[in-house]
């Protein structure tokens, strides 16, 4: 796989995730070999033309026994594998798509594995080996029937057609006299014709089986012996066994072992092991998706764990950062505890101040100026209290004029007195 390395990193280039689109498709490739990438442009519905990586070639896929090769073409989103692929099968000239639950008519692939497409539970690996296994039980391709090779119907004496005359393609057929059956033998309209030669129908993709969907039923076993002597020019030879289309049953079983009937112990111990086989992928892919479902269950589970744990751990780094905090202000507090309690032990001590005491200046002008300030402030209060006692008639007007005319003489010589401390003391005036 070493050699896709250069091809794959510039083909990637414009991918989202290129190493792990990367790791994916080299892992596919490794377990498929038939596989080969290309990069080639994808047209989607709406008209948008896009260059993606594909994977092309065929699967081998085992079906009744036989192997074959499916073509098949996997396109890869540029948001890969976030995103699931787009899957066709690539039919070749001799055959043709057999629409079915999983393949449409264009031959496009639709399985539940894509539509429930979630990384990393889901790859490429995986959903090519869920590939195998449904067209190992529904092929989605099967061989064109070759009307000009085949030979004409056998009838029976007694009956114009061997079978009703429905159109469609025949069953595949065990072979005659220990012939090997052909990987998938050729479509035909007579589904009671003999197997056609190996040398003439060995085609590589299986005849589509309209046999098993037909409302017809199987001939009784007594109509199963050998054909009767006939002498005719181009006839068949003598009491040539003629094989069952369908399947035996258990009704059928006992009267087919009776007589000269083609169906052996070989054929049962087919039929059997492909019911058996049939019965144990049926339960495989039953257990296959309960089992993915409870995976599903346990990494959501997981996921949300997970969460939990950041949350927690969040919450914790949080529970830390206060609780640092919280003691260096418990710190901060018993400090100031000490501080307040000396200052309390101080003043218990001390000999009992007067306000007057207890408010002082650091320099004789400031001393002045805080002293000046409070008479003048003090005088402002006497003014404002003779103009009230003047409006209530407590005082006449000549004493309320006198009194207000010493106050007034006294408040502008205090304010020049503000003024010129609040220059020397580099203050700005009083507005």
């Amino acid at each position: 796989m070493a050699s896709f390395d250069p091809f794959l990193k510039s083909s990637l280039k414009k991918y989202k995730h290129p190493d792990v689109t990367k790791t994916d498709v080299l892992t596919a490739l490794t377990a498929f070999g038939d596989l080969r990438p290309k990069f080639e442009d994808f047209v989607f519905n709406d008209g948008i033309t896009r260059q993606l990586v594909q994977l092309d070639g065929t699967i081998p896929v085992t079906y009744k026994g036989n192997v074959y090769n499916i073509p098949i073409c996997i396109y890869l989103m540029d948001t890969h594998p976030y995103n699931p692929p787009i899957v066709f099968v690539k039919p070749t000239s001799t055959m043709q798509i057999k629409s079915g639950r999983n393949v449409d008519q264009n031959g496009k692939i639709d399985l539940p594995y894509l539509r429930e497409w979630k990384y990393p539970n889901s790859d490429l690996l995986g959903m090519i080996q869920i590939l195998v296994i449904v067209f190992g039980e529904e092929p989605p391709v099967y061989s064109r029937s070759q009307a000009t090779n085949q030979p004409p119907p056998l009838r029976y004496p007694s009956q114009g057609t061997p079978y009703p005359p429905a159109g469609g393609y025949g069953m595949p057929m065990p072979s005659v006299g220990g012939a090997q059956n052909p990987p998938y033998p050729a479509g035909s309209s007579y589904p009671g014709q003999y197997p056609a030669p190996t040398s003439n129908y060995n085609t590589q993709y299986p005849a589509y089986n309209q046999a098993q969907t037909s409302s017809y039923p199987g001939y009784p076993a007594t109509n199963l012996g050998g054909y009767p002597t006939s002498t005719a020019a181009g006839s068949y030879p003598d009491n040539t066994p003629y094989p069952n289309p369908y399947p035996p049953t258990h009704a059928t079983t006992a009267s087919t072992f009776s007589g000269n009937s083609t169906v052996t112990e070989e054929h049962i111990k087919a039929s059997l092991l492909s019911a058996v086989e049939d019965k144990m992928k049926r339960r495989l892919r039953e257990t296959f998706a309960q089992a993915q479902a409870e995976m599903d269950v346990l990494y959501k589970t997981q996921a949300d764990l997970l969460k939990g744990k950041q949350k927690l751990e969040q919450m914790m780094q949080d529970l830390e950062k206060e609780k640092t905090d919280l003691q260096s202000h418990m710190q901060l507090l018993r400090s100031k505890e000490g501080e307040v309690k000396e200052a309390v032990s101080r003043m218990k001590n001390q000999e009992q101040l007067s306000i007057d005491d207890a408010v002082d200046t650091t320099a004789p002008l400031y001393r002045q100026l805080l002293k000046s300030f409070a008479e003048e402030q003090a005088i402002e209060d006497a003014i404002y209290y003779l103009g009230e006692a003047l409006r209530k008639n407590v005082i006449e007007l000549d004493v309320f004029l006198k009194n207000v005319r010493e106050l007034s003489r006294k408040q502008f010589m205090l304010r020049a007195l503000i003024q010129k401390c609040r220059e020397k003391a580099g203050l700005p005036p009083i507005a």
